[in-house]
């Protein structure tokens, strides 16, 4: 039988069907109802400073840790929020230090910076510390760029230990650390890394994940010291802050309470999507396939047999109507070739139930 729909379970972004457009629509009708024509000008480089004053009262709440309106630097998105911190804090040659495995198009903003780029390996636990400081006996970065919580693509959570030893080793070595918290509040609650002290962390984080991809609208959350430089930016200087517009409209559905009605409906929704994966997964993969089960997030991280190369794997399995993510990808020397990333976000339960079904299927006869 010829299967002609192909179930991508790599596809790392929401299913269409929840994304909210009842809420924005409520958010642009508020705006537009007080007839300011503000938002439709340029923006200070830092943002608007009600709109930041929202996003500080609504992280607070949610993250645990006391955000301030001054330490927040409106974005385009997590993605900006990289780019800019690497056109003001490293040079073409400076040393950059990575996750291995590590969130793909994060390691093509920072190579497009021609920047030397060093791997630390990923377990369980998230960045794998112990490896980090023996790095650091001979190498001197300028920053350090992980995702600690929710990992992209590993699925993991740096522990509290780890994020303490961490902090201390950027005192010690004078290095920066750009946190990627974009997952942060999908999931079990966990403080931002800045919680473990903030002096040297950037946090990057977006609308992008707990509201719609479409806002392209995200924030740096930093000392106010380091946001001194990147508020240098041309661009910014130029073009004024991100985003005006959507931002105007985000800052409503801050203030009226919709992004944290649409936050708890979303997280309820994907809570469900990962137990019922982790189950579908748990159900048919063939004995001896073990996976680590993610507290949050998008992805789970799923390691084959060490012979079996994944990315030469794929072309077989979209044949069988199976499409994932390689491992390989995330790696910047091609490690992690047995492994693949699988999302959860982006189907039903009964198409992600399909969709292990035939991922099981297919590594059966290989494993």
């Amino acid at each position: 039988m010829t299967i002609t729909r192909l179930i991508d379970l790599g596809k790392g972004e929401p299913q269409n069907s929840v994304l909210p457009l009842e809420y924005f629509r409520k958010a642009a009708e508020h705006r537009l109802a007080l007839q300011d024509r503000t938002a439709f000008g340029y923006a200070p480089e830092q943002g608007w400073e009600s709109l930041r004053v929202e996003m500080a009262r609504f992280l607070t709440a949610r993250s645990g840790l006391d955000v301030d309106p001054g330490e927040l630097l409106v974005t385009s998105g997590a993605s900006h929020g990289l780019d800019l911190i690497l056109s003001h804090f490293t040079r073409p040659g400076d040393t950059i230090v990575v996750e291995d495995p590590t969130y793909f198009f994060a390691l093509d903003i920072i190579r497009d910076r021609g920047v030397r780029v060093l791997p630390v390996p990923m377990d369980d636990d998230g960045l794998d510390v112990d490896a980090l400081e023996s790095l650091l006996a001979t190498e001197h970065p300028r920053l350090l760029y992980s995702v600690p919580v929710f990992n992209n693509p590993m699925g993991t959570t740096l522990s509290p230990e780890r994020r303490r030893r961490l902090v201390e080793l950027a005192e010690r070595h004078d290095f920066l650390i750009v946190a990627d918290e974009v997952y942060q509040l999908l999931g079990d609650v966990t403080p931002p890394l800045r919680a473990a002290g903030g002096d040297r962390v950037l946090s990057l984080g977006s609308f992008s994940k707990i509201f719609a991809p479409g806002v392209r609208l995200g924030w740096v959350h930093a000392d106010p010291r380091l946001l001194t430089r990147l508020l240098q930016d041309g661009e910014l200087h130029s073009a004024g802050g991100a985003s005006p517009v959507t931002g105007a409209i985000m800052e409503s559905a801050l203030a009226l309470g919709l992004q944290d009605r649409f936050l708890d409906e979303l997280s309820d929704h994907y809570h469900a999507l990962r137990r019922h994966m982790i189950r579908a997964l748990s159900d048919t993969l063939p004995p001896g396939l073990r996976f680590t089960p993610p507290d949050g997030g998008y992805y789970i991280w799923l390691p084959l047999p060490e012979h079996l190369d994944c990315a030469a794997l794929l072309p077989e399995a979209e044949k069988a109507g199976l499409a994932y993510r390689p491992g390989s990808l995330f790696s910047m020397n091609g490690g992690s070739a047995h492994c693949m990333r699988l999302c959860f976000v982006h189907y039903d339960e009964p198409t992600l139930t399909e969709g292990c079904r035939r991922l099981a299927a297919f590594l059966r006869p290989r494993v």
